[in-house]
């Protein structure tokens, strides 16, 4: 793509909306330009929580490249081209506040030819100094990034902004080496226990249900759609008697028959892990508990 059409994301996430413009002064806390992805989810009640429906479409990480589509005054359209979906080939599409998003020739260059890091903590901080003293912002749970050099205590990689960072460590994974097991990936879902829903949430900031399942898989190397709909559709079918830990849940309307509205991951034991709605959080119960056994629509694997 040409360089002058692409970008990325400059805040610790940014939210990809569906209209250019701020309609609620809350998300001021988001929108500006040192945001604070971490208070705006951590302040919302569930009222504040609901009213995203509809608004906000999926969440971009530190460091996640975009191809921009249009522009709008200080609102840029997007495409997440790393998140999978239907609704445009280039990646998932959204409107981002235009100061989120850099467009550094250094960073593309990188992104280009170099290996990357993972962030596997919830969060990690970004340093200016290789000796870890000198915090500059924070990077969540998956996000990506060039790595320029390794050393014993930490990594030292590029910014989007084209500058150099330093990450401790034990806080990253080189993502070559990511993997797929059945007990990894239970473990990676279960560090989120307790974490308040986000409608459009793909960050440890808050997920949706198929932000959370994305993340997760991308934690051991594969990619998966975005959306619950297109991840029932990839990967292969398993029969519930057949049913191992990793599988995805599907649950669909008209009593599993209807449109698939909800995904959460099977971890044994006719249990599942999932982030339901905007009034709860990420959490363990039976597949077959509330609504859920008469929604049932069936399960997906994406592993070998």
């Amino acid at each position: 793509m040409p360089d002058t059409n692409w970008g990325a994301v400059n805040a610790p996430a940014t939210v990809l909306w569906s209209a250019p413009g701020k309609l609620r002064d809350y998300d001021e806390l988001i929108l500006r330009e040192n945001n604070d992805p971490a208070g705006w989810s951590a302040g919302m009640d569930p009222a504040l929580r609901l009213w995203l429906v509809g608004k906000a479409d999926t969440m971009a990480l530190y460091g996640e490249p975009v191809v921009i589509l249009e522009r709008h005054g200080a609102w840029l359209k997007v495409a997440a081209v790393e998140q999978k979906t239907r609704l445009n080939g280039q990646g998932y599409p959204g409107w981002a506040p235009a100061a989120h998003i850099v467009n550094s020739p250094a960073y593309l260059d990188a992104l280009k030819n170099l290996p990357r890091i993972v962030v596997v903590k919830k969060t990690a901080p970004i340093y200016l100094d290789e000796a870890l003293t000198q915090a500059a912002g924070e990077a969540p749970y998956q996000t990506r990034l060039p790595l320029l050099r390794e050393n014993s205590g930490f990594v030292e990689v590029r910014l989007p902004n084209g500058g150099n960072g330093y990450l401790a460590g034990e806080d990253v994974k080189a993502e070559s080496a990511l993997t797929f097991s059945r007990s990894g990936i239970v473990s990676e879902a279960r560090k989120f226990l307790g974490l308040p829903y986000l409608w459009a949430g793909t960050a440890s900031y808050g997920f949706d249900c198929s932000g959370f399942t994305m993340r997760l898989y991308q934690s051991q190397g594969i990619t998966i759609p975005r959306d619950a709909d297109e991840q029932a559709l990839a990967g292969t079918a398993v029969a519930r008697q057949d049913l191992l830990p990793g599988a995805l849940l599907f649950f669909a309307a008209k009593g599993g028959v209807g449109q698939i509205h909800h995904v959460g991951m099977y971890i044994g034991d006719g249990m599942m892990i999932h982030s339901p709605n905007s009034t709860s959080t990420v959490r363990v119960e039976a597949m077959d508990s509330g609504p859920y056994g008469d929604e049932y629509w069936g399960a997906r694997r994406y592993s070998p």
